[in-house]
């Protein structure tokens, strides 16, 4: 089917929107979950071989000095936060290891996420369970009955935190539940910044690429684009 002239239009907002972005340098060191982080950032785009995968266009926020700081200037986040609070959902850190089921159930609510269908990593219980093996703790939204209903995984990875995870599940996504999820792991990633203040940025993936809703979503959470040079810095010399 050929694209409409909604469709090419919003293509072209989009385009405008990531190529008039400010360029910003991003430090990234630590373990080796950094180190390969750095290497598929920097590795070349699947569709754009001139250019790096998550170089254009990078969903990012500065992370303010509070949660409250962020909810005062975040209207639609701190109504569907109340929201989904208001339905008995809570934040919780959790060991993912003790939440297996119900992080498959989430996984498997929806056949499709963005329009792909959930890759066998995410719906095979064998291969969910390897992911999380380190059993890390994570960001959890529960329920009234405790079941975990959705989940963000946030590394540090020098002086960015990144979602490498983040999903809700179908049926609970009404309630304002990952409103919830990113606005508490916001808080939390405040809490674990070290005493120089870094991590300095939140990494949301890239505009590029996402869906309308998805794109609406990131917006109103307070993420923007940018053209991000990352960098890897060695600590131990502490320079790029």
């Amino acid at each position: 089917m050929s694209p409409t002239l909604a469709d090419l239009r919003r293509r072209w907002d989009r385009a405008r929107m990531v190529l008039g972005a400010p360029r910003i340098a991003i430090d990234l060191y630590g373990d080796e979950q950094a180190e390969a982080a750095y290497r598929a950032f920097t590795a070349r785009h699947p569709r754009f071989k001139v250019t790096s995968a998550k170089r254009w266009g990078a969903a990012l926020l500065r992370l303010p000095e509070s949660l409250d700081a962020y909810l005062a200037a975040s209207s639609l986040p701190r109504r569907k936060r109340r929201q989904a609070l208001k339905a008995g959902f809570r934040h919780e850190v959790v060991h993912p290891l003790a939440h297996l089921d119900d992080i498959l159930a989430v996984n498997r609510s929806a056949p499709t996420r963005q329009g792909r269908a959930m890759s066998a990593g995410y719906v095979d219980p064998d291969a969910v369970a390897r992911s999380f093996a380190r059993d890390q703790p994570i960001d959890a939204i529960l329920d009234a009955e405790g079941r975990l209903r959705a989940y963000a995984v946030v590394p540090d990875l020098g002086d960015a935190f990144v979602f490498s995870q983040i999903l809700g599940h179908a049926d609970d996504l009404e309630h304002g539940i990952m409103y919830l999820l990113v606005s508490e792991a916001i808080g939390r990633c405040i809490d674990r910044q070290r005493p120089d203040g870094s991590p300095h940025w939140l990494f949301y993936d890239t505009f590029w690429g996402a869906s309308d809703g998805l794109v609406f979503f990131k917006q109103r959470l307070g993420f923007t684009p940018y053209t991000v040079d990352w960098r890897w810095r060695d600590a131990a010399e502490g320079r790029p």
